[in-house]
Parts: C-alpha cells; sequence; structure tokens
C-alpha cells in the first residue's frame, strides 16, 4: 500500500473506532466509560492527524519534546473547539455528565441567555483566530520550523483574513451537509416504512456525519486526504469495510423508539385549544370540564410576599418600565393590571376537583426562603387533591418537599444540560427540543417520570411519544389526545435526534 493511501485507511479506521465508543458511553451511560471514551477519541484523531502530517512531511516529532508537547495540546484544542460542532457526537454525553448542584443549575437556567451570548461571542472570537493560524500543526512538522515560535509566526504570515473566512465558510457547508443528510434519511424512513431502513439508516448517518466531519478538520488543518491513488483497492476496502462496521454498530445502539403508550396529558396554563386566557379562573373552569389528568399553571411571588397567577417575570409599570413581579408589591400591580390570586385558583381546583402541577417561577431577585413561605401558606390547599410543584428553583423545591413530604416536586429544565438525575426531585418536565435520546435513557434510568414541555404541534407530540417520555405538557390537550401512535411508520421522527447529536 503506498504511503499515500494510509491516511485514508487510518481516517475510516478512526471512524469506525467512534462508532464503537459511541455504542459503548449509549450502554454504559458512566462517568468513566466517559473519560476513558474520550481519552481514546483524542488519541486517535491525534495520531490520525500526527499519521497524516508526517506524511506529508515526511518529518515526525521525534527528538522534539516541546513540539510534541505542543502537539498533544493542540489536538485537546481542536477536541474543545469541535464541541459546538457535536465531536463526531460525543457532545451529547459531556453535556449529560456535567457535574450540577442544584443551586448553579438554577443560577445557570436564569442567567442563560447572557450566558448563552457571552460564551458563543467568546467561542466566535477563539474559532476565527484559530482559522487564522490553522496551518500552524504543518509547520510544526516542516523543516522550515525548527521550534513551535516559528511554526506559529509562519502560520500567521502565510495566513490571511481572507482564508480563515473561507475556512468558516467550509465550517457552514459542513453543518447544512450534515444536516441534509439527516433529513433527507429522515424523509426516506417516513416514505418506507420498514425496520431494517431504520436500522440501516442510523448506521448510514453515523458514518456519514463522522466521515464529513473529520474530512473537514483534516483539510482545515492543511493535511490532504485523497482517493487518487494508482492501487485503489486498498482505499476501497478500508471504505467498504469500514462503512459496513459502522453501520453495523451505529444501527444496533441508540435509540429505536418505544411501543406506543397512552401520555399523560398535561394542559398548558389551564388553557385547551386557545379556550381562553392562560393562568386564569375561567380558563380553569373551563378547560377542568374536560377532564384531563393535570392543568399546569405559573405563579410569582410579588415583593410584599403575595402569591399571583402570571407566567411572565415583568409586569409594565407606567413611568417605570418593565419591573420584575418580585420587587413590586401587590397593590402596586394591581393599579395597573387585572391580577388573580393563587389561594383563589387553588380553592377553584379543589373545589372542581382538578389536580394541578404548579410551576414557581424564580428570578435572581427571589426570596431565599419562598418556598418555605409558599408551603406554609398553602399546605391545607396542596394536599386536598395530588397536586404538584415545579420549577427551575431546585433550593425552593426541597424547601417545599421539607414542608411537605407527601407532595411530588419537579425539575424544569430549559437547556438541558448537567448531570441533573442526581438531584433529588420526583419527575422532571424538560425542554422538548433540546431533549437528547441520550440525557432521556440518563434520567429514565432512576425511575422518575418524564414529561416534555411545550409540545404543541403534531411532530412534537409524535417526537416526544415516540422518545419514550411519560407525559407531555401542551396547549392542544385535544390534539395529543386524539394522536394515534404506530411505532413502524412514525420511528423515522428520531432520526432527526441526530441533528443535536452532530450539529
Amino acid at each position: 500500500m503506498k504511503i499515500k493511501q494510509r491516511e485514508f485507511v487510518f481516517l475510516i479506521g478512526f471512524i469506525c473506532l467512534l462508532a464503537v465508543l459511541r455504542a459503548v458511553q449509549i450502554s454504559f451511560q458512566n462517568d468513566w466509560t466517559l473519560g476513558i471514551s474520550l481519552g481514546a477519541l483524542a488519541g486517535g484523531l491525534g495520531y490520525l492527524i500526527y499519521q497524516g502530517l508526517q506524511t506529508r512531511s515526511h518529518l515526525s516529532l521525534i527528538g522534539r519534546p516541546q513540539a510534541a508537547i505542543i502537539f498533544c495540546l493542540c489536538v485537546i484544542w481542536i477536541c474543545i473547539l469541535w464541541l459546538p460542532f457535536g465531536l463526531f457526537g460525543f457532545t451529547i454525553f459531556i453535556q449529560a455528565s456535567i457535574p450540577l448542584s442544584g443551586s448553579a443549575f438554577t443560577w445557570l437556567t436564569i442567567n442563560r441567555y447572557p450566558i448563552i451570548i457571552i460564551l458563543v461571542a467568546i467561542y466566535l472570537v477563539l474559532l476565527f483566530l484559530t482559522l487564522r493560524v490553522r496551518k500552524f500543526l504543518a509547520y510544526l512538522f516542516s523543516d522550515m520550523a525548527n521550534k513551535p515560535g516559528r511554526a506559529l509566526q509562519l502560520a500567521i504570515a502565510t495566513g490571511s483574513l481572507r482564508d480563515a473566512w473561507r475556512s468558516c465558510l467550509q465550517l457552514v457547508c459542513m453543518l447544512i451537509g450534515v444536516m441534509v443528510t439527516i433529513v433527507v434519511a429522515a424523509f426516506v424512513n417516513a416514505v418506507v416504512h420498514q425496520n431494517w431502513l431504520f436500522v440501516i439508516t442510523k448506521g448510514i448517518i453515523v458514518f456519514g456525519a463522522s466521515f464529513v466531519n473529520v474530512w473537514m478538520l483534516l483539510r482545515l488543518l492543511d493535511i490532504p486526504v485523497s482517493l487518487r491513488v494508482d492501487r485503489w483497492h486498498w482505499p476501497l476496502f478500508a471504505l467498504l469495510f469500514g462503512f459496513c462496521i459502522t453501520m453495523l454498530i451505529g444501527g444496533l445502539s441508540g435509540a429505536n423508539g418505544s411501543e406506543p403508550r397512552s401520555q399523560m396529558i398535561i394542559v398548558h396554563r389551564g388553557v385547551i385549544n386557545h379556550n381562553g386566557v392562560g393562568n386564569t379562573i375561567a380558563a380553569l373552569e373551563k378547560s377542568s370540564q374536560a377532564h384531563f389528568p393535570y392543568i399546569e399553571m405559573d405563579i410569582q411571588e410579588t415583593s410584599d410576599h403575595q402569591f399571583i397567577c402570571a407566567h411572565d417575570n415583568g409586569v409594565r409599570i407606567p413611568g417605570k418600565g418593565v419591573q420584575e413581579i418580585d420587587t413590586v408589591p401587590l397593590s402596586t400591580i394591581r393599579k395597573y393590571h387585572r391580577v388573580e390570586l393563587f389561594r383563589d385558583y387553588l380553592r377553584v381546583a379543589n373545589r372542581v376537583k382538578q389536580p394541578l402541577i404548579i410551576e414557581l417561577k424564580v428570578t435572581n431577585h427571589s426570596d431565599k426562603l419562598m418556598g418555605t413561605r409558599f408551603a406554609d401558606k398553602f399546605k391545607a390547599g396542596l394536599t386536598k387533591l395530588p397536586h404538584r410543584v415545579h420549577s427551575i428553583g431546585y433550593p425552593y423545591l426541597r424547601q417545599i418537599k421539607q414542608q411537605i413530604p407527601s407532595l411530588k416536586i419537579g425539575l424544569v429544565t430549559m437547556l438541558n444540560v448537567g448531570d441533573i438525575s442526581k438531584l433529588n426531585v420526583d419527575f422532571y418536565t424538560m425542554e422538548h427540543l433540546t431533549l437528547t435520546n441520550y440525557m432521556l435513557k440518563v434520567i429514565k434510568g432512576s425511575h422518575r417520570p418524564v414529561y416534555t414541555w411545550t409540545d404543541n404541534s403534531h411532530l412534537g407530540m409524535i417526537r416526544s411519544a415516540v422518545m419514550g417520555v411519560d407525559g407531555q405538557v401542551t396547549g392542544q390537550a385535544k390534539k395529543l389526545a386524539s394522536l394515534k401512535i404506530n411505532l413502524n411508520r412514525d420511528r423515522w421522527v428520531l432520526l432527526l435526534n441526530f441533528l443535536k447529536d452532530y450539529l
């Protein structure tokens, strides 16, 4: 086999390694298996890059300890930069394994928008600067640069802003290519309802997405990988072998869907198909006549410790603009807005025998004892029916649980980041768009119910049901009640989850 054929064979081998490591992590879901997998991933990627650069320059890092250390650090840096691009399907595993305390989870969720904006801005700057010197590793293996400092100087001198922008465009094209591959694969399965096709398609996606990702990464590092060789049988054999192995492992691992079962229907804000105004007693009385298991509604605490029915954290006060409700007294709010007290809402719910899931809204200004105060005020009413409370505010949920041990508490998620399976709650209400099969599997392993919010579209309802959640929070309760799921027909929607794995 010629030396320039070798990089392609190593590339296929690396893709097979990725498929094996993904299957191992999906099966065991342990932190130690994730650590081993990430170590193997970084080692495999480093070896692939090293062989490509060595083949190109006919030089090595043997006898150059400083350059060897820099090379290893660069490989780690590349893995970090590739996290937003899915890290070959491993970002979802890392995302679900980040250790978070309940207080840290609450703080991150409350401040998610500024945190995301800052992180995205920092990442884009670092990515652009890295692309600006993307040929650094190539020069590190060049006889033109004996030291890392000289390699960096050459990378800066020969690079350009235009080249960096072109590299950014290549990354965008990579993302579009992966997205189109997944969407087309899902469409084919939506038309042809065959189990064998679904399994094969999963393997094709795992192979194709990884191939495109790795190929583009090598191009950005200025490592040529080509099939233009005199003898094509070895690369072709490697391609076919790697494709079969990846398709087998990738197709058999991962989520295959759950058998259709009844979904617990939770009416979002007490409104069914736009039959009223959310979080109002009028909507509660009307929707309770449909006898769905739960009505979900939202409450806020005012600055004078009154609980009102409201979804948004802010309220507009003339002359002061939008103010957070927990910084404004009830009397001031009532001057300009019609509000209903939660005590009245709860009393009506108990009268019409309608169980509630109450979302306790939390901000940075929420009183530290809000949970304790809420439980003290409403303990009698909360125990008349199997009411529940959920919130992003984990410390407040624990305060409520201490006061009312029989009351079920749940964690509301929005970003679905962190190892929240270790938090002490009775159920989870998870944002349906960012929920991954892997995170759902980890949490379901703790044998606690998982509900998704807010599923209003037909596709979203089917996806959550086929993924295997226990219930859905929806403003279209009648549509969900009439939903008929056929696993053989509808499991194609699970293929769309690969968009979160590789994008």
